[in-house]
């Protein structure tokens, strides 16, 4: 026993001493590029499949859109969050398999729309549309039709080209008020970051839990019988707020890396990642030259025909074709709480021409704001080719949605960003994460259409990983 175990602790320390050294030469079992919260979490996923892993960040920052930073005693978000599918879905799967210890979630509560001084559950059931008195009684009974005949089309076969076709194509025949047109274009912008000429009608059907997004809209949905179940009772999926901001989901899986088996490198620009005989070899940046047969990109799909030779020309052409969106988000500190804020949940101002999504996140967590203050985030779609125009409207909206705000303000803070790396549009064509290139795989929220932010960069993870495994870059399971 003595002799096994002696072998054994030589055999370990021997592994670690040629992954340092390995590392020392700059080779690695694998890379990953970009420390974006996908990046992140495939480091993390990789280092505790004993991987030894260099992460490169051209910026100056870990985590991306996955930040809080603090101002003015104000802690902030990078853009206003709320995570989805925390049940059973892929970011829990990950933090189930990798974490050593998980960020606190509340619930996120009711998603609300607000017109003048009411402020009502956006409806995805029978009796909240019923309720739903911002639409005049004819609006509610053509948006119950129209939901019922997209919940029966989205059950036939077939059905995936009728509901390819955009949300404004599908309902227009409906003859919907200017109003309803606003409140359904605002939605379309907050689930896929596109009008409703652009977003596909299976994105409007996701989004409110119509089709099973687990499989995506290609695979099998849930049966007739229980959409219709679900039209009557609704809920929306699990969904939470990270306690301390949406930095504690990074933190935590920052936390949970080994340390000897991952190395970052900050402010270092990819320039090229050289293939050999259709299989990766190294990454090449500003700064130095760092070899692996196993490459993780996470930075932007439409940037990656640049950086690798040899991509075919349709493959590199729909790459290039992915459309973002920018978005502007304000910050609000409050010098004391207002009661048009003192929900749980959050609100979409919807009849302007800068719809919003708010979220009051102190509500959630108080340390967020200095004691007895309030902390509230606005988000919304650039449309304007200033941004100092588009800034001026957004505020305008807040100012008219909600008027008793502007003289309680004490702190402001404005971010752009752009929240999704594509957005879902019709005719779009996400990259699998299995590129064709062999050992190069690729991560974030242009590689899966499913969810929405770190969701969705957590579903890319995880058929990452799984291409992997399959490939024989990871011991089968």
């Amino acid at each position: 026993m003595l002799f096994l175990f002696i072998q054994k602790y030589t055999i370990i320390k021997y592994g670690k001493r040629l992954i340092i050294q390995k590392m020392k030469n700059n080779q690695y079992d694998a890379i990953v590029v970009g420390a974006g919260i996908s990046g992140i979490l495939s480091a993390l996923a990789l280092t505790k499949e004993g991987k030894s892993v260099l992460v490169i960040e051209k910026s100056d920052q870990i985590g991306g859109n996955c930040r809080t930073y603090e101002m003015n005693g104000y802690k902030i978000d990078t853009g206003p969050h709320a995570i989805t599918g925390l049940d059973t879905g892929p970011l829990q799967t990950l933090m189930d398999s990798y974490f050593d210890k998980k960020p606190e979630f509340v619930p996120i509560g009711e998603y609300y729309a607000r017109d003048g001084k009411k402020l009502k559950p956006i409806p995805i059931t029978i009796r909240q549309l019923a309720d739903f008195d911002i639409f005049s009684r004819m609006d509610r009974i053509l948006f119950f039709k129209a939901m019922i005949d997209a919940v029966t089309i989205s059950s036939l076969p077939l059905s995936k080209n009728r509901l390819e076709k955009s949300v404004y194509d599908y309902i227009k025949n409906y003859k919907f008020s200017p109003k309803a047109l606003h409140f359904i274009d605002a939605i379309s912008y907050f689930l896929s970051g596109k009008s409703m000429k652009e977003t596909p009608a299976w994105r409007m059907l996701g989004g409110s839990g119509y089709l099973d997004e687990e499989n995506g809209p290609n695979k099998k949905s849930k049966k007739h019988i229980e959409k219709i179940k679900k039209l009557a009772k609704g809920g929306y999926e699990s969904q939470g707020y990270p306690l301390g901001g949406i930095q504690k989901i990074t933190s935590a899986a920052l936390d949970s890396i080994p340390d000897k088996l991952v190395e970052f490198k900050k402010n270092e620009e990819v320039l090229e990642i050289t293939t050999d005989k259709e299989k990766v070899s190294s990454v090449k940046t500003n700064k130095g030259i760092y070899t692996s047969d196993l490459i993780v990109y996470s930075g932007f799909m439409k940037d990656l025909p640049k950086l690798v030779r040899g991509l075919k020309s349709d493959y590199s052409q729909n790459l290039k074709k992915l459309k973002q969106t920018r978005s502007m988000a304000i910050w609000f500190g409050l010098k004391e709480k207002i009661p048009e804020l003192s929900y749980m949940g959050s609100e979409v101002y919807f009849d302007t021409n800068a719809p919003y999504w708010a979220i009051p996140v102190s509500n959630y967590d108080p340390y967020l704001a200095p004691k007895n203050k309030q902390l509230v985030g606005f988000l919304t779609a650039i449309r304007e080719d200033s941004d100092q125009k588009q800034l001026s409207k957004l505020r305008n909206a807040i100012y008219k949605a909600i008027p008793n705000i502007k003289s309680k303000i004490e702190f402001e803070h404005m971010q752009i960003t752009i929240p999704e790396k594509a957005a879902v549009t019709t005719g779009s064509h996400f990259p699998s994460p299995r590129s064709p290139i062999k050992g190069l795989y690729l991560v974030g929220t242009d590689t899966d259409i499913r969810s929405m932010g770190v969701t969705r960069a957590s579903y890319s993870v995880l058929e990452a990983l799984k291409f992997m495994e399959e490939d024989g870059f990871l011991k089968t399971k």
